[in-house]
């Protein structure tokens, strides 16, 4: 792009629904209206060029006369792939550019838990309202989709926007000499003179959502990716390129989604809980005074104001119970008291921080090496390992028996048939030997009635199993067994899992499991789809001791997509904390290249059993069902 194209002023930015209209002016000319991509990072003041006749890119002019301009046209796009098993699936990255686009970041909305209305009943009127129709502000939006066969569907959306004004770990981290090598940033101290300068070279992720049938597949890592190079390419405020990320929210004080793509714990934001009492003392005596963030501030002191209209007391009463939850625990509120005062109240959450280029990365390593933070994250502390565990059981046969009833019907077919005894003997499974340690997955197929649910109870040291059963076998049975079954419905999942170990652990096991929505927490069993209720059956036995998994009939109520994740997911936690699976299932076509079992053990009615590597059995049973 030539420096020396002529530039245009930006003179408005209208959205309208999947784009926006922005005016330009060049110098005395008349103005000229664009249409670009809805979020298309432009807006009034920028300066923009145009490519070479005939090629359709446009540019926002650098500030910098040392970097290149900005791109605006053609859209940011990455092509990327997710692994099931053997099988590659497409997923594209992208900024928004139609109707359908905004139409999946419209379903995708409501998986956050600051845009989901499900708390409310809602009209059918407000269903309808897109919750993106009154988006504002430097804003960008990279829109995630998954191909399955033809079809592309919404994957997930990371929205990036301007950085937070005043954030106390940030200012301790900064706080010594920048001087960026080939970029006109640099400061002695992080102080106002440089916030003014060189706070627009920080971008934040405002939000990363994810389908909720997709979490566990390592979305959130590339849309965190394609948002890196998108804001080191794309992304500007008044012409500059930012060098750092950051990212503040209340689920990493539970969940660390962020490390991993890069970020750093540089620690917690300052919240309002010390000053929260006194601004609105001050803002009661002096409504039009400026006290702190007044933005911020009014809105607290409003929801105050009217909590004690509708209860129909003093000021100075509702700020009484608004100390007594700060000085107090929740308990001691009512439930009314905590929905209203929760809005009013900042805890501090944690805050991260990523470089964007190879000089911020050796400033932030320094920073933090001199100045680490005053507390650590625990999150990573959590651990759901399974203790070494072997099981060596050979010649084990189990055999049913059943005592023939006298009765008339009984002797009618006896006499037609010329049969003869009085017990008929099955043997249901012949002569298997077994050996598993940890980490392996034992696939147990078969057709209906070859015995596998047997098998699997067989394997459970305190199950007592039917007493027309008999069970011959060599070798000890020292391990726990923890079988994959429904939890309470009468309890939110979350609460359910809380109350049987810990809140902290319950975080971190929904999380590793894929299932770490908002609302997925706080509802029952019941209501979660049947792609969540497995996950939240895994979480449950992550949490418990059992060193091995019982898994019976696994999957055979899900459609084939949500199988093959549920499936891809169990794989990673048995191999990751060291459990032994043993997992029975009669159809599996879907989800068995995701499983991957370490071996396979096909049980045939009336015939002995065989073993089979995973290799082995899906070439077979391919060939059958091909």
């Amino acid at each position: 792009m030539s420096k020396t194209a002529k530039t245009y002023s930006v003179v408005t930015s209208n959205p309208k629904g999947h784009y926006k209209n922005i005016t330009v002016r060049g110098g005395d000319e008349a103005p000229v209206t664009l249409r670009v991509h809805r979020f298309a990072v432009v807006g009034k003041g920028d300066q923009i060029r145009f490519g070479a006749a005939g090629n359709n890119r446009v540019f926002v002019v650098s500030k910098d006369e040392n970097e290149p301009d900005i791109p605006l046209t053609p859209l940011f796009s990455i092509e990327d792939t997710v692994s099931i098993g053997k099988e590659k699936f497409e997923l594209r990255i992208r900024e928004i550019n139609s109707e359908s686009d905004m139409r999946a970041l419209e379903f995708l909305e409501q998986f956050h838990y600051k845009t989901n209305n499900s708390l409310n009943e809602k009209t059918q009127e407000e269903e309808t309202k897109s919750v993106t129709a009154s988006v504002g502000g430097r804003r960008a939006v990279l829109y995630a989709s998954i191909k399955f066969g033809k079809r592309w569907l919404p994957a997930g959306y990371i929205d990036l926007q301007m950085p937070l004004m005043m954030c106390k770990p940030r200012h301790q981290a900064f706080n010594h000499p920048f001087e960026h090598p080939k970029r006109e940033i640099r400061w002695e101290r992080w102080d106002q003179r440089a916030m003014k300068d060189y706070l627009n070279t920080i971008v934040r992720i405002g939000r990363v959502v994810v389908s909720p049938e997709l979490r566990g597949l390592g979305i959130t890592r590339r849309l965190i990716k394609a948002a890196k190079a998108f804001s080191a390419e794309r992304w500007h405020i008044g012409g500059v390129r930012p060098i750092f990320m950051e990212i503040s929210a209340e689920m990493l004080s539970h969940i660390d989604f962020v490390t991993s793509s890069g970020f750093s714990f540089i620690g917690r934001t300052e919240g309002n809980i010390s000053r929260v009492l006194k601004d609105m003392q001050s803002m009661a005596r002096a409504p039009g005074g400026e006290f702190g963030i007044m933005s911020l501030q009014r809105k607290y002191f409003r929801v105050l104001e009217d909590y004690c209209k509708t209860l129909q007391i003093s000021f100075d009463e509702g700020l009484e119970i608004l100390r007594r939850k700060i000085e107090q625990s929740q308990d001691s509120l009512t439930t009314g008291e905590w929905a209203v005062l929760r809005s009013v109240i900042r805890n501090p959450i944690p805050y991260y921080l990523c470089p964007l280029d190879d000089y911020a990365t050796n400033y932030l390593r320094a920073a933090l090496k001199a100045f680490p933070p005053t507390e650590e994250t625990t999150l990573n502390k959590v651990e759901f390992s399974a203790k070494s565990t072997q099981i060596s059981i050979s010649n084990l046969s189990i055999r049913a028996a059943y005592r023939i009833p006298e009765t008339r019907s009984t002797k009618i077919v006896m006499d037609a048939f010329g049969l003869k005894g009085d017990t008929v003997y099955a043997d249901i499974v012949q002569n298997v030997s077994v050996k598993a340690s940890n980490g392996n997955i034992v696939f147990v197929v078969g057709t209906s009635g070859s015995g596998k649910s047997v098998f699997l109870n067989s394997l459970d040291p305190d199950k007592t199993l039917d007493g027309n059963l008999t069970v011959k076998r060599t070798g000890s049975m020292k391990h726990s067994a923890g079988w994959l079954r429904p939890l309470r419905d009468d309890a939110p999942v979350f609460e359910v899992l809380a109350e049987k170990f810990t809140p902290e652990k319950a975080f971190v096991a929904l999380s590793r499991v894929g299932l770490s929505e908002a609302l997925a927490f706080i509802k029952p069993f019941w209501m979660l789809s049947r792609g969540q209720q497995y996950r939240a059956m895994i979480a449950d036995l992550l949490l418990r001791d059992e060193e091995v998994w019982l898994l019976d009939e696994f999957c055979s109520d899900l459609d084939p997509i949500t199988a093959k994740i549920v499936a891809h997911n169990l794989r990673k936690q048995v191999i990751a904390t060291g459990r032994i699976a043993f997992i029975a299932a009669a159809n599996h076509i879907h989800y068995l290249d995701a499983l991957r079992p370490t071996k396979v053990l096909m049980l045939r009615s009336g015939d002995e059993p065989a073993w089979l590597s995973f290799k082995e059995y899906q070439d077979e049973f391919l060939e059958q069902v091909g």
